[in-house]
C-alpha cells in the first residue's frame, strides 16, 4: 500500500487511544517477547537499542520512531538506560466508510504494519509524547479536580485523542520524507535472524551486503558491541534455551535443531553462554509441557530468557503464555496449529537450514518440514501423483494443482462462479452480492476463520489478502493464490487468468466472446443515444462527503468509461481518474457533474432534489441519475458486471429520449 492510501485512511478511520506510558529500561534489562495487544507506536530516546517486532529488526542510536501491529512480538534489547514511550491505540473504519476503505483494510492493513527510522526531528516527537503522557496521566487518576470526574476524564482523553491525532501526523511525515532503508547493521541482523542455523561467515555476510569483510564487522560491532559471528552465537543459544525449557526434544535434537551436529562441542558452547550445561538448564527452568496443549494465539519461537521482564499489569498489556487448554480441540485444528507454528518459526529467523555447522562438520537438516510432514501424515495420508503447475501470484510464483477440484474463492467468488465452477467455500462479504442469489448451493461461509477452511479440506485457495504473512498461513493449508481485487486492467484479463488457473480456458474464452458480442451491441446504442458531447460523471456520497470514480472502479465506472465508452465532463483533471475513486468537496459537484449522473447513494431521487446542494445539478433536477446503493454499485465480477452492463445500458438509453 503506497504512502496516499495510507493517509486516505488514517483520515477515514476513527481512533481510540488505549494507553500512553513511559517504560525504562534499566541497565541489564530488557523488554522480551511482549505481544502486542494492538497498534502501537513506540519511541526511544537517550539510548542505544536493538528493536524487534517479530523477524524485523531496527537498531536505535539516541532516538528512534517505530509502528508495530496487533500481535507482533516485541523485543527491546538495551546495554544502558533507555526510555521506552508507548502509545497503544485501535483505528476502525466506520460501517459507513466506501467499500474500497474496507478491501484496503483487508487486503493491506497499514495498521497492522511494522516499520521503523530515525526522525529527523527527534525532539518535537518527544514534547508531543511527553504532553501526551502527562495529560493521559491525568486523565487516569492523577489529577486533584473536585469537579465531575466523568466529565474532566472524558475531555482529557479527547485532549489526547487530539494530541495522538497530531503525533501520528508528524509520524507519517516523518514516514513519508524518511526512507526508512534498513542501515548496514539491520540488513546483516535480519539476515542472520533469517539463516543463523545455518553455516555463517563473515565473508558470506560480506557478499551478501556487498561490502568487504573487514568493513562489515566494524560497522557492526559499532552498533552493536559485539561481532557478527557472536551474535550468530547468541540466538542460537536464546533458541536452544526455549527449545530446552518448552519442549520435550532430546539434547542430541535440539543441537541439531539451533545448528550445532556435534553434541559435545554444543554442550560447550551453551556451558560458555550461560553458565551451565544444557541439562542443568532444562532440570532448572523446564515447563510440564504435558500440561499444556498448543496456544493457538502464541505461535512464535523467539526463545524468552527465563527471567521473562513482566512490563506493565494492566489489562491493554499483556504477555503471552501457554493458556493450559482443555485438550478437547480437534485433531485437524492441532495439526493447523502444528503447522503455523512451524511456519512461524521459519518466518521469525528459524528458516530451514541447508547446511549446519557446529564444531567440525556440518550435515543437511531440515526439522521444521519434518515436524510439519509428519504432522500432516498423523492426519492423513498425502495424495499420490498430484499433477502440479505453476502460477503466479501478486506474491511470487506459487505451485497449484493443474486440476483443482475443491475450491476455496476467499475472493473472486463471482469469476469462480462465471468459469462454471462451485466453490467449496467463500467469505461473508462475497457471498452477500444480490448477483449472486440462487448461485451459491454447497458453498459454505467460511468468513475468516482458518479453522472452518481447513475442515473443508480445499485443494485451492483463492485470496486476495496481499500481505505475506496472512498468505503464508492460508499455505499451510492448501496451494494459494493470492492477488489483489484491483490486480486486472480488464474483465477479460481476470476471466483469462483465472481460467488458466482452474483449468477452464475453453469456458472462459466462451465467455469472452459472448461478452464482447454483446457489449459491442450495447455499446453502439448508447453511443447513438447520447448527444454529441454529453457526458457522464459516476459518483458516490456518503456522510456528508463526495467521491468520483474513474475508469478503474466499479460503481459503473469501468463500464460507462472502458465499456460503453461514455466520456467524463472534460473539467475533472486526469489526475481524479487515475485510481480508483477521488474525494471531492460537496462544492466543485457542479463543475464536475456531467449530463448524466450514476449515483451511489442511500438516499431518493425527491430527497437529493430537495437538497441545497445535490439539487441543483442538472442531472438531479432533470431526473437524469441513476441512483443505486451500495451493495449493487460495488460488486464488479463478470456475473455483477453482466447484469449492471444490461442496467446501466437500458437507463441511459432511456434517459437520453427524455
Amino acid at each position: 500500500m503506497n504512502m496516499n492510501e495510507q493517509i486516505q485512511l488514517w483520515n477515514q478511520v476513527i481512533v481510540r487511544v488505549l494507553d500512553v506510558r513511559v517504560i525504562r529500561i534499566e541497565r541489564g534489562d530488557e523488554i522480551r517477547d511482549y505481544i502486542t495487544p494492538s497498534s502501537l507506536f513506540i519511541f526511544t530516546a537517550n539510548g542505544n537499542a536493538e528493536l524487534w517486532a517479530d523477524g524485523d529488526v531496527w537498531l536505535s542510536e539516541r532516538f528512534h520512531l517505530m509502528h508495530v501491529g496487533k500481535g507482533k512480538r516485541l523485543n527491546v534489547r538495551s546495554a544502558g538506560l533507555l526510555d521506552v514511550y508507548m502509545i497503544l491505540y485501535n483505528a476502525s473504519l466506520p460501517a459507513s466508510a466506501l467499500r474500497e476503505f474496507h478491501m484496503m483494510m483487508q487486503t493491506d492493513n497499514p495498521f497492522m504494519e511494522s516499520w521503523g527510522l530515525s526522525p529527523s526531528e527527534p525532539l518535537a516527537l518527544l514534547e508531543m509524547l511527553e504532553t501526551m503522557l502527562i495529560g493521559w496521566q491525568k486523565a487516569n487518576g492523577g489529577g486533584n479536580e473536585q469537579l465531575d470526574l466523568g466529565k474532566i476524564e472524558g475531555l482529557k482523553r479527547l485532549k489526547a485523542k487530539g494530541e495522538f491525532i497530531r503525533f501520528a501526523h508528524a509520524a507519517l511525515l516523518e514516514r513519508t520524507e524518511n526512507a526508512c532503508v534498513p542501515s548496514l547493521a539491520e540488513q546483516v541482523i535480519r539476515y542472520m535472524a533469517s539463516n543463523y542455523r545455518g553455516m555463517i561467515s563473515v565473508e558470506r555476510l560480506a557478499q551478501q551486503m556487498n561490502y568487504t569483510p573487514q568493513y562489515v564487522s566494524r560497522k557492526f560491532k559499532e552498533l552493536t558491541g559485539c561481532s557478527p559471528l557472536d551474535y550468530v552465537i547468541q540466538l542460537r543459544m536464546d533458541l536452544a534455551r526455549k527449545m530446552l525449557r518448552d519442549t520435550a526434544a532430546t539434547l542430541q535434537e535440539v543441537a541439531d535443531y539451533v545448528g550445532y551436529q556435534d553434541n559435545i562441542y554444543f554442550n560447550r558452547m551453551f556451558k560458555k553462554q550461560t553458565g551451565i550445561t544444557p541439562g542443568q538448564y532444562r532440570k532448572k527452568y523446564r515447563s510440564d509441557v504435558s500440561k499444556y496443549t498448543t496456544n493457538w494465539s502464541d505461535l512464535s519461537d523467539a526463545a524468552p530468557h527465563p527471567a521473562m521482564y513482566h512490563l506493565i499489569s494492566n489489562d491493554n498489556h499483556y504477555l503471552q503464555h501457554a493458556d493450559g487448554g482443555n485438550g478437547m480441540a480437534s485433531r485437524k485444528r492441532n495439526l493447523l496449529a502444528t503447522a503455523l507454528l512451524c511456519l512461524s518459526m521459519a518466518a521469525t529467523g528459524c528458516g530451514t537450514a541447508t547446511e549446519v555447522t557446529g564444531g567440525n562438520n556440518g550435515a543437511s537438516h531440515n526439522t521444521e518440514n519434518r515436524t510439519a510432514n509428519n504432522a500432516s501424515n498423523a492426519e492423513t495420508e498425502a495424495p499420490v501423483n498430484v499433477e502440479k503447475r505453476t502460477i503466479t501470484t501478486s506474491v511470487g510464483e506459487v505451485e497449484v494443482p493443474a486440476h483443482p477440484q475443491r475450491v476455496a474463492a476467499q475472493a473472486f467468488l463471482g469469476t469462480v462462479l462465471a468459469l462454471g465452477v462451485q466453490p467449496i467455500s467463500a467469505e461473508t462479504f462475497l457471498m452477500n452480492s444480490p448477483y449472486l442469489k440462487g448461485k451459491l448451493d454447497g458453498v459454505t461461509d467460511v468468513g475468516e476463520s482458518l479453522e472452518a477452511l481447513l475442515e473443508l479440506e480445499p485443494d485451492l485457495i483463492i485470496t486476495q489478502i496481499n500481505e505475506k504473512e496472512n498468505v503464508d498461513k492460508y499455505s499451510l493449508i492448501a496451494p494459494t493464490v493470492a492477488n489483489p481485487y484491483n490486480s486486472f486492467t480488464s474483465i477479460q484479463e481476470e476471466m483469462r487468468y483465472f481460467g488458466d488457473l482452474l483449468d477452464k480456458e475453453d469456458v472462459a474464452e466462451q465467455w469472452i466472446a459472448d461478452f464482447e458480442s454483446k457489449l459491442g451491441k450495447l455499446s453502439e446504442k448508447v453511443q447513438a443515444a447520447l448527444g454529441k458531447g454529453e457526458t457522464v460523471s459516476v459518483m458516490q456520497e456518503y456522510d456528508g462527503m463526495a467521491f468520483i470514480f474513474g475508469p478503474k472502479s466499479g460503481r459503473g465506472g469501468r463500464i460507462m468509461y472502458e465499456m460503453l465508452g461514455t466520456k467524463p465532463p472534460s473539467e475533472v483533471p486526469d489526475y481524479m481518474l487515475t485510481d480508483s475513486y477521488y474525494e471531492l468537496s460537496l462544492e466543485m459537484l457542479p463543475k464536475y457533474t456531467g449530463d448524466y449522473l450514476i449515483l451511489t447513494t442511500e438516499a431518493s431521487l425527491e430527497q437529493l432534489q430537495a437538497d441545497p446542494i445535490w439539487g441543483k445539478l442538472p442531472a438531479i433536477r432533470d431526473g437524469k441519475a441513476y441512483l443505486w446503493n451500495e451493495n449493487q454499485s460495488w460488486y464488479r465480477d463478470p456475473i455483477a458486471v453482466e447484469a449492471q452492463i444490461s442496467s446501466l445500458a437500458d437507463w441511459i438509453i432511456e434517459a437520453a429520449r427524455k
